[in-house]
C-alpha cells in the first residue's frame, strides 16, 4: 500500500468511525425506546430469534407493534456488530501494530460483544416489561456503564484515527504524565460520571415502571419509606445531575478560558461546558414535565453527547501531559 493510498484510506476510515459513532447513538436511543414502550418481550424469551423465527410473524399473545419495535432493535444491533467487526479489521490493516487507534478499535469490539451479551441476558432472564427485581436494576446499571465504555471507545477511535506517525508514541503505555494529578482526576471524573449515568438508568427504569400523576405525587412517593426501592432511589439522579452537570460545565468553561498552550484542548473543554449548560436545564424541564417520551429520549442523547465531549477533553488532557506530544 503506497503512502498516498494509505492516507486516503485513513481519511475514509475517519469518516466511517464518525458515522459509526452517530449510528451507535441511534441504536442506544432505539434501545431506550424498547424499554419506554415496554416492548422488551416483543420477541418472547427467544434470542437471537424472535418468537422462534428469523422473521417474526404475528403472535396472538404479543401485539405486533411491540414485536417490530424489539425486532427492529435486534436488526439494528446485528448490523452494528457487523460494522464494528469490519472497523476492527480495517484498523488492523491501516495502522501500525501499536498505534492507539488499533487499541481503540479492539476496545470497541470487546464492548460491542459485552453489550450484546447484556442485551441477551435481559431477554433470556425475563428482565423486561414490569420486572422490578434487583437483578434487573443491576443488569440495567451494567448495561449503562458498558454503553458508556462502548461510546467512549468509538469516540477515541474516531479521534485517534489520524496519520501523523511523528506525533504518537510506539505504544500507548509509553505516555508518561508529567503531573500525577491529571491521571487521578481523569479516573475520578470517569467514576463520577459512571455513577451519575447509573443513577440515570435507575431513574429511567423507575419512571417507566412507576409513572407519577403529578410532580408533587412523585416527590411524595420518593420520600415515602413504604415506596418501592426504585422510587426511593430515583431522586438521586436529578440531585446528582444538577450538581455534577453544573460543576463540570463551570470547571470546563474556566479551564477553556485559562488555556493558552493547546487550542484543541481549549475547544474540547469549551464544547463540554456548552453541552453541560444545555443538558442540565433540559434535565430539569424533563423532570418538571413528568418526562414525556420524546424528552426521555432527548435527555439520553444529551447524556451521551456530554460523555463524548468529556472523553475528548480527557483524551486531550492525556495527550498534552505526555512528553512533547501534540495532537495537531
Amino acid at each position: 500500500m503506497t503512502d498516498t493510498t494509505k492516507s486516503e484510506g485513513i481519511k475514509k476510515f475517519q469518516r466511517y468511525a464518525l458515522w459509526l459513532l452517530v449510528y451507535t447513538l441511534l441504536v442506544i436511543v432505539w434501545g431506550a425506546w424498547v424499554r419506554i414502550s415496554q416492548s422488551g418481550d416483543g420477541c418472547g424469551d427467544h434470542w437471537p430469534l424472535c418468537n422462534g423465527q428469523f422473521i417474526p410473524g404475528t403472535n396472538t399473545f404479543i401485539p405486533a407493534k411491540k414485536t417490530w419495535v424489539e425486532y427492529t432493535h435486534r436488526l439494528m444491533s446485528g448490523a452494528f456488530g457487523l460494522i464494528v467487526f469490519w472497523i476492527f479489521w480495517r484498523a488492523r490493516k491501516l495502522f501500525q501494530q501499536n498505534h492507539p487507534a488499533r487499541r481503540a478499535a479492539t476496545a470497541s469490539l470487546i464492548f460491542m460483544i459485552t453489550e450484546a451479551l447484556l442485551g441477551a441476558k435481559l431477554v433470556l432472564f425475563g428482565l423486561v416489561m414490569k420486572n422490578d427485581s434487583p437483578l434487573r436494576t443491576f443488569a440495567m446499571s451494567l448495561h449503562m456503564i458498558n454503553s458508556l465504555m462502548l461510546v467512549g471507545s468509538i469516540t477515541l477511535l474516531w479521534s485517534l484515527a489520524f496519520e501523523n506517525p511523528g506525533h504518537w508514541r510506539e505504544t500507548l503505555d509509553g505516555i508518561k504524565f508529567q503531573k500525577s494529578w491529571a491521571k487521578r482526576r481523569i479516573i475520578g471524573v470517569t467514576i463520577i460520571f459512571a455513577f451519575l449515568a447509573t443513577s440515570g438508568a435507575i431513574a429511567a427504569l423507575a419512571s417507566t415502571l412507576f409513572p407519577s400523576e403529578s410532580l408533587l405525587d412523585g416527590l411524595n412517593q420518593d420520600l415515602s419509606s413504604s415506596s418501592h426501592y426504585l422510587i426511593r432511589l430515583r431522586i438521586l439522579h436529578p440531585i446528582l445531575g444538577i450538581l455534577v452537570g453544573s460543576g463540570l460545565g463551570g470547571l470546563a468553561w474556566f479551564y477553556s478560558e485559562g488555556l493558552k498552550a493547546s487550542t484543541e484542548l481549549s475547544l474540547a473543554a469549551k464544547r463540554l461546558s456548552q453541552v453541560c449548560f444545555v443538558a442540565v436545564p433540559f434535565g430539569i424541564i424533563t423532570l418538571l414535565s413528568l418526562a414525556p417520551e420524546w424528552m426521555k429520549l432527548t435527555h439520553l442523547l444529551l447524556a451521551h453527547s456530554l460523555w463524548i465531549s468529556l472523553v475528548l477533553v480527557m483524551k486531550n488532557v492525556l495527550w498534552q501531559q505526555s512528553t512533547g506530544f501534540s495532537s495537531k
